[in-house]
């Protein structure tokens, strides 16, 4: 296993997430070919890395193209969809990326990445492309450093002083 940082980091990260949410497998687009268990998410490197700035920094810029793989059109295309909401929107899942300094954005909309190669089976493959802002590029992480653990805490109420009036504010989940 190579060391867990920047672009392998994300990648672990990413396999987390596919893990927890879909069960599934994640490939390198170039090594994943026909597989007998569908569906899966394969990668490829559409930029393995530029500084974010021309300074001396740590913070180090990857894109990622993110494909989900099946032999059902809509079981690729809805997976693709919720894969990209999920990075783009899930407090819970974003947190997996956060902890390690690693922030998920950009992400292009899901489209149609079929290719036919003279297979007998139908694969169908959706995808998008997403962009990764890693800051303390160049720190590597151990598994046992990071908390896979899927917490996307909600809000029920806000309690608040105005500190002109001294009126109590209070809002429930219930009232908006």
């Amino acid at each position: 296993m190579p060391p867990m940082m920047d672009n392998y980091l994300v990648i672990y990260q990413l396999i987390q997430v596919v893990n927890q949410k879909y069960h599934c497998g994640v490939y390198p687009q170039m090594n994943a070919g026909l597989r007998s268990n569908y569906p899966f998410i394969t990668y490829d490197w559409v930029d393995p890395g530029s500084d974010a700035t021309l300074d001396e920094t740590d913070v180090m810029e990857v894109r990622l193209q993110i494909d989900a793989q099946s032999g059902d059109m809509y079981e690729a295309l809805n997976m693709a969809n919720d894969l990209r909401r999920t990075l783009a929107h899930s407090y819970g899942y974003r947190n997996f990326f956060k902890q390690a300094h690693v922030i998920p954005h950009s992400a292009n909309k899901a489209s149609s990445r079929n290719l036919y190669g003279g297979t007998q089976q139908a694969i169908y493959r959706y995808g998008f492309d997403c962009s990764f802002s890693i800051y303390q590029a160049g720190t590597i992480y151990k598994p046992e450093d990071l908390n896979f653990e899927f917490n996307e805490e909600t809000i029920d109420s806000i309690r608040a002083m105005n500190g002109m009036t001294g009126k109590e504010i209070n809002v429930r989940k219930e009232e908006l």
